[in-house]
């Protein structure tokens, strides 16, 4: 086989071989965090649940305290209780909330877009509602294996 076709041979059977390799070091932590994306695909799909249900009550026993609102609009939707969440609750699930959630419009954290300060609102392993308006998205935040909603999210 001339050395072109070798060439191209190969890069498509690593293009389409699946990732092998040792097994990664650091035991039960890492190979737990390493499943934290299903782990948020499980919630997600419950959290999608409650809130397309209308169940208020579930969907505040997945938030994690305090609760807060770095979006800076005319309200604060913050809260330090539950009571205070689910009295903020239909100013944090608008419309806008319930079409993205509704679409399953998330995303992960992402190296050199999220870094830092700005101009990313997520930390590593933490996943976002990417709802088009700003104030409208939501940050999941990992918590004892799963995730919880946290925060709205400040864009500078």
């Amino acid at each position: 086989m001339p050395a072109p076709a070798r060439a191209i041979a190969l890069s498509l059977v690593v293009a389409v071989s699946p990732a092998v390799g040792p097994a990664l070091p650091g035991g039960p932590a890492l190979a737990a965090s390493a499943r934290l994306p299903a782990a948020f695909d499980a919630f997600f799909a419950a959290f999608r649940k409650a809130v397309l249900s209308g169940d208020k009550a579930r969907v505040a026993s997945m938030v994690g305290l305090p609760f807060r609102d770095y979006a800076g609009g005319e309200v604060d939707r913050s809260a330090t209780t539950r009571a205070q969440f689910l009295a903020h609750y239909d100013a944090i699930f608008t419309p806008g909330v319930i079409a993205a959630i509704r679409a399953n419009r998330t995303r992960g954290f992402v190296p050199g877009g999220d870094d830092g300060e700005a101009p990313g609102p997520l930390d590593k392993g933490e996943f976002l509602l990417d709802a088009p308006n700003f104030a409208d998205q939501l940050v999941f935040t990992p918590k004892d294996g799963t995730y919880v909603l946290s925060r709205i999210p400040f864009y500078s």
